[in-house]
C-alpha cells in the first residue's frame, strides 16, 4: 500500500479498481458516477490516505484563453474563410486560438482533440470529420469542456451546432434554377453517409416535387467534395442521353469543378 505521503490518485484507482479518470471525477464531485462506485472509491481514498489537494485542482482548472478550432479540411477555400472568420473573433476578444487541420480523417481528429485537451483549452469548436461517430466527444463532454459544432452536425448528439438550413437553402436555390426555365436539373457532389447531404438533398427534391419536375428529369451524382469531383458528376452527366441543363451542388468545390 501507498505511504500516506505519496499516495497518488493512481494508487486509488488501483484500490477501487477503476479508472483514474472515474477517480477524477469522484473527486470533483461529479454527478456522471454512479453512487456505488463514488462510495467505492471514496473508501478507496480513506485507505489510502491521498490527500485532495484542492488548491492545486483549481490552479490546474484555471480559466485558460486558449480554444481549440478543429477544421475538417482546410484547403477547402470555404473552410479556410470560416476559420480566418472566427480567428479574428478571438483575437480582438483576447483569446488565442489553435487550428487543427483533421483532413477528413476521424483518427487525426481524435489525435488532435486528445491533444488539445492536454493543453488545457477553454473550449472546442469542431467542424467533424466524415465518418466521425456519436461518441467521439463523450469523453470530451464528461469533462466539462465546453463544445460547438460549426457547419457540421452529428446524428444523435446533443452538441450545440451551428449551421446554415441547409434544406432550405437548397430548396431555394432549386427553385431559381426552375423559375429560370430549366426543367432538367441535376444535383452533384456529397454523400449518402454525411448529414449535410442529406439535407440539401433533400431541399433539391422538395423543389422538383413542389414545381413537378418528373423523377426521370432529375439526375443525383454523387461524388466527392472537391473541384476534381465536380468535374467527374459533370461528365457523367454530359454522357447522359438528355444531359440535365442546369445543377445544384454540394458545395462551393464541387461548383467550381462543374464550372
Amino acid at each position: 500500500m501507498a505511504s500516506r505521503a505519496k499516495a497518488t490518485i493512481l494508487d486509488i484507482a488501483r484500490e477501487a479498481g477503476v479508472s483514474k479518470s472515474t477517480v477524477s471525477l469522484v473527486l470533483q464531485g461529479s454527478g456522471l458516477i454512479r453512487p456505488e462506485t463514488a462510495v467505492k472509491v471514496r473508501k478507496a481514498i480513506e485507505d489510502v490516505g491521498y490527500v485532495y489537494n484542492r488548491g492545486a485542482a483549481n490552479l490546474r482548472k484555471a480559466h485558460s484563453n486558449v480554444i481549440g478550432m478543429v477544421i475538417n479540411d482546410l484547403t477547402n477555400p470555404f473552410f479556410a474563410e470560416l476559420a480566418v472568420g472566427m480567428e479574428r473573433v478571438f483575437q480582438a476578444a483576447g483569446v488565442v486560438p489553435f487550428i487543427a487541420n483533421t483532413a477528413e480523417n476521424p483518427v487525426r481528429q481524435e489525435e488532435v482533440l486528445k491533444s488539445m485537451m492536454e493543453q488545457g483549452v477553454a473550449g472546442l469548436i469542431v467542424s467533424p470529420a466524415r465518418g466521425t461517430t456519436s461518441g467521439a466527444f463523450r469523453r470530451i463532454e464528461a469533462a466539462g469542456v465546453p463544445v460547438v459544432f460549426a457547419m457540421r452536425r452529428l446524428p444523435e448528439s446533443r452538441i450545440p451546432a451551428i449551421a446554415p438550413d441547409n434544406r432550405r437553402g437548397a430548396c431555394l436555390a432549386t427553385e431559381h434554377l426552375i423559375r429560370k426555365g430549366h426543367r432538367r436539373l441535376a444535383f452533384f457532389g456529397g454523400s449518402s453517409d454525411l448529414v449535410v447531404y442529406q439535407e440539401r438533398l433533400g431541399g433539391f427534391l422538395e423543389a422538383c416535387e413542389a414545381f413537378a419536375i418528373p423523377v426521370a428529369d432529375r439526375t443525383i451524382v454523387e461524388g466527392e467534395t472537391s473541384r476534381k469531383g465536380g468535374m467527374a458528376c459533370l461528365e457523367t452527366a454530359l454522357a447522359m442521353p438528355e444531359p440535365p441543363t442546369a445543377a445544384l451542388c454540394f458545395n462551393d468545390a464541387v461548383a467550381f469543378g462543374v464550372m
